[in-house]
């Protein structure tokens, strides 16, 4: 058998089917580019085209009780949006079940089969500094809404947060506790083994030093744990003045309970775990006096406030929490990123929410800078009568 030589006009039509190929892929990418560009600006953009937004939540296991809150603002945040005009959106949402796996399985499926052009979550920190790697190697924009540990931002420049860093809610709330119960001796306890709790441990070290706070026990635990009488007991002969607890929700109302339960009476600081209302509801008479530091109230006159919450409680039969409020307005935060240049493509949508300068929010004035961080004023609120009230 004779091979037939491969001609030179052989291999230039050869390159031409290959230039045509990439002609024609450029071509789609470049449609589809155009698709999610509008005209106009701000209040008056129009993008033909629905934006595809990502979320995802822990709808399920361990922190369930954060992500049903989150899930519910986020959607009615874009409900509200598109009910606007100029700009329809649509919420793809992935439960991640609280665990890592889910969570990246989750943001795989809306980066490479939905194509959506942000995504919002996941709920936990330890969860985000596995997946936003996914994120930001894909060039897709993801935007924190209780993703509050010590180093979210720097794992990338697609990487945001709308949610108060541990380190400022706890920042805020060790010195409003100090000033409004005269402390001077704590005790510290904290669980070593989740990343989130940890860096948090360190904020309130340099927090109580700063406020010359004397530390006259700390003690640690893991996520996992459910007997707390040792730690208990060495907290309980030191006789502090107050408690600063870093927990996840998992543990701090078997913990809290305990520590009443074996005569500690002294207030119990925490920092964002301890803002929602089932956590108060689980804890009963056990949450009275909690004080903690976070990134919304519903006793603040921010703009929209009262409105959010009354639509929010007639939308779904009970009041939103910190973690409702927060998603809500994640989805204001991104909708001005996209209609500042009236483009829903991934990379406007990220060179955007780092301008976002004083935005009027139902948290107060928010900023995202272009290192993904959130800038806005904490609240300090203590529980009285079951209910949280301003400090």
């Amino acid at each position: 058998m004779r091979l037939k030589s491969t001609t030179g006009a052989a291999l230039a039509a050869a390159a031409l089917l290959a230039t045509g190929a990439c002609v024609s892929q450029d071509a789609d990418n470049a449609s589809a580019d155009s698709a999610l560009s509008g005209t106009g600006t701000g209040a008056d953009c129009t993008i033909d085209e629905t934006v595809k937004i990502g979320a995802v939540f822990s709808l399920t296991e361990a922190a369930a009780f954060a992500g049903l809150y989150q899930q519910e603002g986020l959607e009615l945040g874009f409900e509200e949006l598109n009910a606007a005009g100029g700009i329809q959106y649509e919420v793809i949402l992935e439960d991640d079940a609280t665990s890592v796996d889910g969570s990246v399985a989750a943001f795989e499926k809306l980066i490479d089969r939905d194509k959506v052009s942000a995504i919002v979550g996941p709920t936990l920190s330890n969860m985000a500094f596995t997946t936003y790697t996914d994120a930001q190697s894909a060039g897709v924009p993801a935007l924190g809404v209780s993703t509050t540990a010590e180093g979210i931002p720097e794992i990338g420049d697609y990487i945001f947060r709308a949610s108060l860093p541990e380190e400022v809610a706890l920042a805020a709330s060790i010195p409003a506790a100090k000033e409004a119960l005269n402390l001077t001796k704590v005790a510290v306890l904290y669980d070593s083994a989740d990343e989130f709790t940890a860096s948090a441990f360190n904020t309130i070290s340099d927090v109580l030093a700063d406020e010359g706070i004397e530390v006259v026990a700390e003690e640690t635990f893991e996520t996992a744990d459910t007997d707390f009488s040792a730690q208990l007991t060495a907290v309980l002969e030191a006789e502090p003045d107050a408690v600063i607890l870093s927990a996840l929700p998992g543990a701090t109302v078997p913990l809290v309970k305990q520590a009443r339960e074996l005569g500690i009476d002294a207030p119990i600081v925490g920092g964002n775990a301890f803002n929602s209302p089932v956590l108060v509801g689980a804890l009963e008479d056990a949450a009275e006096g909690l004080i903690v530091g976070g990134a919304w109230s519903a006793a603040s006159e921010t703009t929209g406030n009262a409105e959010f919450i009354a639509t929010y409680t007639e939308k779904y039969g009970r009041a939103p929490d910190q973690f409702a409020a927060q998603a809500y307005t994640a989805a204001y935060l991104i909708d001005q990123a996209i209609r500042a240049d009236c483009d829903a493509n991934r990379e406007a949508i990220k060179d955007n929410l780092g301008q976002i300068l004083e935005y009027d929010s139902i948290l107060g004035p928010i900023s995202l800078d272009e290192n993904g961080e959130v800038h806005q004023e904490p609240v300090v609120q203590i529980i009285r009568d079951g209910a949280f009230t301003l400090l």
